[in-house]
Parts: structure tokens; sequence; C-alpha cells
């Protein structure tokens, strides 16, 4: 079965040089959450905007159901927003204030030409009580809601038209613990019952964990790992992965920490080094990590990794506080 979506070789450059999404790959099948996590600036949420086509790619290919749509015109782009959808991280920013919930809900399949105002109104309904919004907030406004009802009402509007796919950028990192625990338990539901393909974007390591079937770690634009959630959690092979994972605080406090140190700084993505983009801060450095990208080596079954030292097994770091 071919992915839903298949992103290829991907470059994103801005407005004076800024290099935020360099030579990125990868695919998600019907049913499956791709997890994308990294740092602030990594280019995660710029390629969501990408692969939903609200922001035109410098170079690389983006097929969607095996349509190449890199390139589409604005006409092609509007019939391809009902089965390509995001949710972003603020509802309070991406919900017009002056419309009502019904009409916010209303207005995906009045877009789409879907039925008429009856059938419209009845489908409203059901979609309300499908995201466990009372009916009453239908006539409501935006103001007159909390952030987890608008968020559930953001993904009420992304899943009107039965999408194919479903970019979700931070769609929690804005809510409480215990109304984030509700969306996620939505979103699961939601992919079980439809198939709907979800790209995941998060900073916060353990719902990625929690929500994903693969995760990729982005490092300055650049893939760094990819590989099954549960693989990669458990043994990472990157050692920035290494470095990203020991950063998290885990739930437990009686955990102990196996903290990993960078060395040196971050290269400035107007002038990104020729080699291993994180050589420059890696205590595993060695001359041929700057001499040109990384290859992808296999480290497992559907787990590769960018670093010269898996081919030799001497990729694993050793925590500071164990360090003679």
């Amino acid at each position: 079965m071919s992915p839903v979506l298949s992103v290829r070789n991907l470059i994103h450059r801005f407005p004076g040089g800024v290099h935020a999404v360099n030579d990125v790959s990868f695919d998600i099948a019907a049913g499956e959450t791709l997890g994308l996590v990294g740092e602030s600036g990594s280019g995660k949420s710029t390629i969501g905007l990408l692969v939903t086509r609200l922001l035109a790619p410098t170079g690389g290919q983006i097929l969607f159901e095996g349509e190449d749509i890199t390139h589409l015109g604005a006409a092609a782009l509007r019939k391809l927003r009902a089965r390509l959808q995001i949710v972003f991280q603020d509802p309070w920013g991406a919900l017009n204030p002056r419309m009502t919930i019904g009409h916010l809900m209303e207005e995906p399949l009045t877009l789409h030409g879907q039925g008429d105002a009856a059938s419209r109104a009845a489908e409203i309904r059901r979609l309300a009580d499908r995201v466990r919004l009372p009916a009453a907030s239908l006539a409501r406004y935006p103001h007159e809601l909390s952030g987890g009802q608008l968020q559930r009402v953001s993904i009420a509007r992304a899943i009107a038209n039965r999408p194919k796919l479903i970019v979700l950028d931070e769609p929690t990192s804005s809510l409480d613990l215990s109304v984030r625990a509700g969306i996620l338990q939505l979103l699961d539901e939601l992919q079980r019952e439809s198939g709907v393909a979800m790209l995941f974007i998060s900073h916060d390591l353990e719902t990625v964990r929690l929500v994903s079937h693969r995760v990729a770690v982005l490092y300055l634009g650049r893939v760094a790992e990819q590989a099954p959630a549960e693989q990669l959690f458990a043994n990472p092979a990157h050692p920035y992965t290494q470095v990203l994972l020991s950063a998290h605080l885990p739930p437990d406090p009686l955990v102990k920490l196996r903290r990993h140190e960078v060395v040196g700084e971050i290269p400035s993505p107007v002038n990104l080094p020729p080699g291993c983009f994180f050589a420059g801060g890696c205590p595993l450095v060695r001359p041929d990590c700057t001499t040109g990208p990384p290859p992808f080596e296999e480290v497992e079954a559907g787990h590769r990794a960018a670093c010269v030292r898996i081919t030799d097994g001497t990729n694993h770091l050793t925590p500071a506080e164990e360090r003679p």
C-alpha cells in the first residue's frame, strides 16, 4: 500500500538565507502517526506548513496520495484542503472571534460544497457530539469557551470533510495536563475510526512517545534519526537524540537522571557546516564528521540514524556523571 504522504529531499530557505529545512524525507501510512520532535528552531512547524502547502518549498517533492502537490496552483490547492488539514497550537488565534462555534464548524463544509443547509446543520451537530462539545456551545462565540473546548472545535473543523492526513502542530502545548489527556484520547479515537494519517509536531517528548507509531528527530532542519517510537526511546542511536532525551524530565521524580552534555555552539542556520550539523557540539566528533553530510545508517529494522559512528558501534555517549 502506498503511503498517504511521501516527502522527498524537502528544502526550504527563508529570506536572508536562513536554511530552515534541509533535505528532509519521510513517509506516513494510513492510520499511522509520525511524531516530529526537535528543539525550537529545528524546522518542525515549517515542515508542517510545507506539507499542507501553506508554504511553498524551495526544493524537494511532496506526494499526497500519490499525487505530486509540490507546485500546485491556488485552485488545485483549494480542492486539496478537504483531504489535507492542519490543527494549530493556538486555537484562539486560529478561530474567527466574530463567528459562532456553529458557523466555524460549518465553514469547511460550505467551502467544499458539502450538502445543503439542513444536512450541514445535522453534520455540525454530529461533529459537536463526536468531539464532545455540548450542543449549547454551537450558539456561543470563541471567547465564551475554554482552551480545551476551542481545540475540540479546531479538530472538528479539521475532520469535517473526512481528510486523509491531519498535521497537528503542538496541539496540546497550551492546555492543562488534564485537558491535554482528553484531546490526545480524542485524536486516538478518531484515528482508529477513520484511519486518518497524522503528523504530530511537538517538543514534548512524553506526549510524542504516547501518540506516535514512529518518530523523526530534527536538528537544524535535518533528520538526525528516525525509528519506531519504542525503539527510539529505548535505544537512541544519534548522539543528538541521546542529548535530547537526557534533557527530558521523567514523570517519576525518583528516576536517576543520566545527563549528556553538549560541547561547543549551535551553528548558524544562515551558515551551516558542510558535514554533520551536530559536529560542533558532539563529544564524539571525529574528522570524517565534518567533511560531508553523514549517511543514514541502519541501527535495526526500521531504525536509522545519520551518524558515521553507527557502523562501528561507537555512537553512544557516556553520561557526564559517569565520566572519570
